[in-house]
């Protein structure tokens, strides 16, 4: 398949559309071999793929072939407690029409010339990320913002004083800091509230455009132990986003707001300056979104999408009729065979209509009712 800037994955369930994030999911890991992706990188094993994408101006594409887990449903024969072989097994990267890398179990060869064999547990990607060549590959790879990053939201941050003041001088731009894909949630609108306070105003005035009664959005520092006992552990406090909201005495807290409010807050601080480029990967937007503020999300993701790569998948009707048909990717399943077709490639889909009356149309075309077949 082929992915635009804008992709929305639609079709019925079971039809493959979280199967084809995971996958990318599973593809990137297998790049970095970030120890944190043990489990997606081994349940990749065995499979063999290709991935072109262009980075920086120039284009590549990565080929692997993994080695399959030992004695997977073989346990009466106790190989499933047999060493797991090495990770790669082939590897091949062009940048363009020039192989950069050729690896297979017998030889490596970088650039044309060959080097030691290197530990086959990573790829060359990964081995390689600090040579010129393959920094670049590493980067692109780096530069994709997984389901986890934008789902998992922790309750609030622990920091100290001191930490803050040393990664504060880190940042010269609000776009330096959304570079940095290793800040969690709330140590990023932290470092925006108080570095790049207009940077921070903007996303405050996003969400309160989804949430009309919140009047104010700000980060609280705050000392479980009293200021005086955090003095002592180098100061040290909690933080984390609360909103003041109309009616409501005191500060919430991002722990007692609502699962919409928690997730549309992570978007907006994850994305808003994520660097040109970065890929986004959403399953089932509107999972936790009420349909009061379903219309901000859906404006705000694709305001960014020029700059962005989005690979959003949902079932949700007011989604698929908001965002622009040319962004539909219909998703089709027989047995294990995954396809995807560009909507607008459907004759019945490619007619100037409006959004309902192609939602209505898709729903009824017989790739999407029988999205799923034996």
């Amino acid at each position: 398949m082929a992915l635009d800037a804008f992709n929305l994955l639609v079709g019925v369930s079971g039809a493959g559309k979280t199967r084809i994030v995971r996958a990318i999911e599973q593809v990137r890991a297998v790049a970095l071999g970030e120890k944190e992706e043990d489990e997606l990188i081994d349940a990749i094993r065995g499979a063999s793929f290709a991935i072109g994408f262009e980075h920086e101006g120039l284009t590549y594409r990565w080929e692997a072939e993994l080695e399959p887990r030992v004695g997977r449903g073989a346990e009466e024969h106790g190989a499933l407690h047999a060493e797991e072989p090495p990770l790669i097994r082939t590897e091949r990267v062009l940048e363009g029409d020039r192989a950069i890398v050729e690896r297979s179990p017998e030889r490596f060869l970088l650039n044309g010339h060959a080097l030691p064999k290197l530990d086959r547990a990573q790829s060359a990607i990964g081995v390689l990320k600090e040579d010129s060549l393959m920094a670049p590959l590493y980067k692109a790879f780096s530069r994709c913002i997984p389901r986890s990053a934008l789902e998992t939201l922790p309750s609030h941050g622990i920091t100290t004083e001191t930490h803050f003041e040393k990664r504060r001088g880190n940042y010269q731009s609000a776009a330096d800091l959304g570079a940095d894909f290793t800040l969690p949630l709330h140590h990023k609108a932290e470092l925006l509230q108080e570095v790049f306070p207009e940077a921070f105003a903007e996303i405050e005035e996003a969400f309160r455009e989804a949430f009309p009664t919140v009047e104010r959005l700000k980060v609280q520092r705050y000392y479980p132990l009293g200021p005086e006992a955090s003095k002592e552990s180098r100061g040290t406090y909690n933080l984390a986003l609360a909103a003041a909201e109309s009616g409501v005495a005191s500060w919430i807290f991002f722990y007692d707001m609502s699962s919409g409010m928690q997730r549309y807050l992570s978007f907006l601080i994850h994305l808003s300056f994520a660097p040109p480029g970065t890929v986004v990967l959403i399953d089932e937007l509107e999972s936790s979104l009420g349909v009061n503020c379903l219309p901000a999300v859906t404006r705000f993701l694709l305001s960014r999408a020029p700059y962005l790569q989005l690979v959003l998948t949902s079932h949700h009707p007011y989604i698929i009729e908001q965002i622009p048909p040319r962004h539909w990717k219909i998703v089709t399943r027989k047995g294990s065979r995954v396809r995807v077709l560009d909507a607008e490639k459907i004759p019945a889909m490619a007619q100037d209509r409006s959004h309902l009356d192609r939602f209505t149309r898709l729903i009824n075309l017989p790739e999407y009712e029988h999205g799923v077949q034996g």
